[in-house]
């Protein structure tokens, strides 16, 4: 109680955003989680459903979009950092080394997706993909996918000293 606000105040814990754990409330995680699947909306509709008509809109409307996104991840940030801010120290320490881990695992795996992208890897071994497209992953969607991943490996590593 030494570190919480209130007497009547509970304490969070990793437990709140684990899907199909005894702990998890659909109410915490999306206090929690819900800016991202905001930014996640936007990008995948964005980038990937709409893509043709958004070039078509004029460049203050397609930045704007591009700045939503980004807000929403940066309030995603902030709801995250105050949800670790309410959990007790031991809980604090796994749960900011698994985001850390994450969030570099996720930077790391999409900067070298992309310069094997660029280098011409998945063309040579995969042939164009029939969309015309390309095989670029670096939306906000498959961000957030690999971060998920991530989180809830480095959770289980981190996690198994203190079982």
């Amino acid at each position: 109680m030494l570190y919480s606000g209130g007497m009547n105040e509970k304490l969070n814990v990793p437990g709140e955003i684990f899907m199909g754990n005894k702990e998890y409330s659909w109410r915490m995680d999306w206090r929690v989680n819900g800016w991202l699947f905001v930014a996640t909306l936007i990008s995948s509709s964005c980038d990937i459903v709409f893509h043709h008509e958004v070039w078509q809109w004029p460049l203050a409307a397609r930045v704007g979009v591009e700045l939503a996104e980004f807000i929403a991840i940066a309030l995603w940030a902030r709801g995250l950092a105050r949800w670790i801010r309410g959990m007790d120290e031991l809980h604090r320490r796994i749960t900011v080394t698994t985001v850390l881990f994450a969030v570099s695992a996720t930077f790391f795996f999409l900067m070298l997706w992309h310069r094997l992208e660029v280098a011409g890897l998945y063309d040579a071994a995969f042939g164009r993909p029939k969309t015309g497209g390309s095989w670029d992953i670096c939306t906000i969607g498959h961000g957030f996918l690999l971060l998920t991943l991530f989180y809830f490996g480095g959770y289980s590593f981190f996690n198994r000293r203190y079982k």
